[in-house]
């Protein structure tokens, strides 16, 4: 049986949170705090190489600029005061940005050399931005009409850059195509589930979505026609039992990191997920990893996959080696050739294809009068979300 060992570790004080794992892998690997710090470590040795204050308030989100101008040498972070965008080679704030609601950022991703930044609800609506990497003096667009509460996740798609989407509390997870000018058009479908903690790409044409209250499901990325077949998500339910944690820390491309908080049992539980299907007699166990502290964040580096990184709620990052396996992304995992095509599930499912519905039905929208009839808001799982 695999087991992770570990061989390094920093700490930064019980009082202060580690939440976030970001790789710059010329530079190093960045950790955001909660006192608003952000320290990049030595790969090899897990001391702090750099440090960066970013701010007077803890970091809700960081995120590395994927830019081919930049090479990979500048960050993002999000907090209630802006935007903030830094130069690790210089260690210097480079852009701010804000926006007319002065409200608080609290999303944020970058791919394909754009940056998208989405806001805590301020009014009737949050608001997205995408920010082109070369200049974030005025934002390439702005989706302000979408969603009707905090917007709490953002992913671009990894290889088609027309396509991004965003989670909400309000229960929304939305799939906008960004080559359409109009917002109304370019919100391309909505999945319907619950107070978003978390969602993404679990493989080029399906979504995840994870709740504040542990459930998962995923959905099927539609097609652009205007007539369409509404699949029927999977949908797992709360998966706490089933996964046998007390909460997901997030879901990653080729595995899920799962923990356990229960006083004297904290672990880490890391489980390969193939074909949409946690492997669960594959996981491996790491006995009180942060002990028992919830895991906010987990790192498994492309260059070396039997390492794995984890920060949490201790205050500490821990470095940890697999000594007989790897966690690895599975070849071709984002191979995106069927721009928009209709889903194949037998193919990529090995034969169990979700349940569609018998009629066509129109692509499933929210109306703009729907904003005065907002859905009472959730309550997050707080252990994960202070201290916002």
């Amino acid at each position: 049986m695999s087991s992770y060992k570990q061989i390094n570790s920093i700490g930064f004080g019980s009082d202060n949170w580690c939440l976030g794992l970001q790789p710059l892998y010329n530079h190093g690997l960045l950790t955001s705090l909660s006192n608003g710090e952000v320290h990049i470590l030595d790969w090899n040795t897990q001391t702090t190489k750099a440090k960066i204050q970013t701010g007077e308030v803890s970091i809700n989100h960081m995120r590395v600029i994927n830019s081919d101008f930049h090479n990979e040498s500048c960050f993002a972070t999000a907090s209630l005061e802006a935007v903030k965008i830094f130069d690790v080679r210089s260690n210097t704030c480079v852009a701010t940005i804000n926006n007319d609601k002065n409200s608080p950022f609290l999303s944020l991703d970058s791919r394909h050399n754009m940056l998208a930044c989405g806001t805590e609800l301020s009014g009737v609506d949050a608001e997205l931005f995408i920010y082109d990497t070369r200049n974030y003096k005025e934002p390439l667009r702005g989706l302000v009409d979408s969603h009707h509460d905090d917007i709490t996740d953002i992913k671009f798609h990894p290889s088609d850059k027309s396509i991004l989407l965003s989670g909400s509390t309000d229960g929304y997870t939305n799939i906008y195509d960004l080559t359409q000018e109009e917002e109304e058009d370019a919100l391309h479908q909505v999945i319907n589930y619950a107070s978003i903690h978390s969602c993404g790409w679990i493989s080029p044409r399906r979504v995840y979505t994870l709740s504040h209250m542990e459930t998962f499901a995923i959905s099927e990325l539609n097609d652009k026609s205007d007539e369409l077949k509404e699949p029927q998500p999977l949908d797992y339910g709360d998966i706490r039992e089933k996964w046998g944690c007390d909460y997901v820390v997030d879901i990653y491309p080729g595995y899920i990191a799962t923990g356990r908080t229960q006083e004297g049992a904290g672990c880490l539980t890391v489980t390969p997920l193939v074909n949409e299907i946690p492997q669960t007699d594959k996981s491996v166990v790491i006995p009180h990893a942060h002990g028992d502290e919830v895991v906010r964040d987990v790192f498994i580096p492309s260059q070396d996959p039997q390492l794995l990184y984890s920060c949490g709620e201790d205050g500490y990052v821990k470095c940890w080696k697999n000594d007989t396996g790897s966690m690895r992304v599975p070849e071709g995992f984002w191979d995106y050739t069927r721009q928009f095509n209709v889903f194949d599930a037998d193919e990529v499912m090995g034969g169990s294809a979700v349940q569609e519905t018998s009629e066509p039905t129109k692509k499933h929208k929210k109306s703009k009068k729907d904003k005065t009839k907002k859905k009472s808001k959730k309550s997050k799982h707080a252990p994960r979300f202070n201290p916002y």
